[in-house]
């Protein structure tokens, strides 16, 4: 089992080195002749945006894909990863940002699966060294997001990992809990570890990273020291000499006041998922929810939808575009109204990852019903391929299955199938989670265009800028009530400080007053 003290990791020094790494599916190249190196008590930074290469890289160098060409060596020695069995025995750990969780399992029982009986006293250990805070013998669905994603990196420390790669390990997390996190990566460094970390967020890559490896279209353009370099040289190195980011296009036009989302008196009883709301989102606007993640959020959406377990013990109404929905079942509700869905998990709830584009165009705005008996696979093609083109979803021209492409390009492409549908509602949750810049602004952009044809929109984020770069007012939940509510002020943005203390304090001091009810033109400003 591995020590986190320095005195012991001299004898483990690590060094990883990749030299030409070459990977194609199909006629795609997802990486061409990549080269870097890490080595022990360093943090290097790999960036790029979506389809630039990286999680292909890290995938290769993890054992869940076999390279094309090219050498991995640890300590100069060359190694062929064909499973992550073998990585991990070397010691290489990986953290998805799709964390391998069972929610009904403890942290230890975890531990224990993954290390053996003896797993407590070192886990005790590297949870004290590193700061972590949780209670091992907590079920994994009684933790929130951040104290899972630390239970992730434990396994990988209980495994013996000395180098740890870690993919968009903030895109899950609130903004009070990053700075932690980053200083937990520190600590990672100081004790021998070596830590490869894959973001977009460049800021705290210059933060906290020791060296920046940046990729392109499946190469390496530089390799940056941390403290020499500028995040516009970073954009500029990803992105190439000469591109401009995207800029919005689409001014705000005036909300709306016929009300298109409806909850009134909507009470779900206490339990898992207890609701207790009334709000109301009006034509041409845009509703943002802020709060500390598992205060309700996704309970939100699953009984808008009809998914959510207890129904037949909810009360009060919701409707859509004057459409009573709670006497509807979870297959009438999109046929009903026409609703799009980005949610929470895009994996597990938005895709089906083993079809190809033109398959997961059925799971939303084609009804096959529609062409009779004869179900147009030319057209579905067809339609996906203008998406890709649309959407500038890479690569170009796919029609592989969807779990090959990158996280931002399955978020672009899940988009893209929502919104062409010209809904009336858009159900948005951390719709640029784990998205590159341009991305980014290209998706806001999309809800924007959405927004000022008429839809309703219902955005839950853990990003304040999102939310306050969106939202036409802002309210504030916890435990599974709207606690206060914010308008834009006279600047046209909102008190982010107030905003902020309203998660906070109303979570510690458990009071739900001051509460409007959130149906439009109640609240504070």
């Amino acid at each position: 089992m591995p020590l986190l003290k320095n005195e012991h990791t001299k004898a483990r020094k690590m060094r990883i080195e990749l030299r030409d790494l070459t990977k194609s599916f199909a006629s795609v190249a997802a990486n061409d002749g990549v080269s870097f190196h890490v080595d022990s008590g360093e943090i290097l930074g790999l960036v790029g945006e979506n389809g630039a290469g990286k999680s292909t890289c890290m995938n290769m160098l993890f054992g869940h894909i076999v390279p094309d060409s090219g050498t991995i060596l640890v300590n100069g020695s060359e190694v062929r990863f064909r499973s992550p069995k073998e990585s991990i025995k070397a010691g290489i750990g990986m953290v998805h940002q799709h964390f391998l969780l069972a929610l009904p399992l403890t942290g230890l029982e975890h531990l224990e699966l993954v290390a053996g009986r003896g797993a407590k006293a070192h886990a005790v250990k590297a949870m004290r060294d590193l700061g972590f805070e949780f209670d091992l013998a907590a079920r994994v669905e009684d933790l929130s997001v951040g104290q899972q994603q630390q239970l992730e990196i434990l396994k990988v420390i209980c495994q013996g990992a000395r180098v740890i790669i870690l993919d968009e390990p903030t895109a899950v997390l609130t903004p009070v809990e990053v700075e932690p996190f980053l200083e937990r990566l520190r600590r990672l460094r100081e004790s021998g570890h070596a830590v490869i970390l894959i973001s977009h967020k460049l800021d705290e890559v210059l933060r906290v990273c020791d060296r920046i490896a940046v990729m392109r279209s499946g190469r390496v353009t530089g390799i940056y020291d941390a403290a020499s370099v500028s995040a516009e040289e970073l954009a500029s190195s990803m992105m190439g000499e000469g591109t401009t980011r995207v800029k919005a296009k689409t001014s705000r036009m005036e909300a709306g006041t016929i009300p298109v989302l409806k909850m009134t008196d909507y009470h779900l009883p206490a339990g898992r998922g207890a609701l207790d709301v009334s709000l109301g989102v009006n034509e041409r606007e845009i509703v943002g929810i802020a709060g500390v993640e598992g205060n309700g959020q996704e309970w939100l959406f699953k009984v808008i939808l009809r998914i959510a377990p207890r129904l037949r013990s909810e009360s009060g109404s919701i409707s859509v575009s004057g459409r009573e929905l709670t006497h509807l079942s979870a297959r009438e509700i999109r046929r009903a109204v026409r609703i799009a869905l980005l949610p929470f998990d895009r994996r597990s709830e938005g895709l089906l990852l083993d079809g190809d584009p033109a398959t997961n165009l059925l799971l939303s705005g084609v009804n096959p019903s529609s062409y009779r008996r004869v179900l147009p696979w030319s057209l579905l093609r067809l339609r996906a391929l203008e998406f890709f083109a649309k959407y500038d979803i890479l690569p170009p021209g796919w029609t592989g299955p969807v779990r090959l492409l990158s996280g931002g390009n399955q978020q672009k492409f899940l988009v893209a199938r929502e919104m062409e549908q010209e809904p009336a509602l858009v159900l948005a949750a951390h719709p640029t989670r784990g998205v590159d810049f341009r991305s980014s602004q290209a998706i806001h952009e999309t809800i924007m265009v959405a927004r000022n044809r008429g839809a309703a929109v219902l955005l839950i984020s853990s990003d304040m800028d999102e939310l306050c770069k969106l939202s036409d007012r802002i309210m504030v939940m916890v435990r599974g009530k709207i606690v206060q509510e914010f308008k834009r002020g006279p600047d046209g943005g909102f008190d982010v400080p107030a905003v902020g203390m309203a998660m906070v304090s109303g979570a510690q001091s458990g009071s739900f007053g001051g509460a409007t009810g959130g149906m439009p033109g109640g609240g504070a400003s």
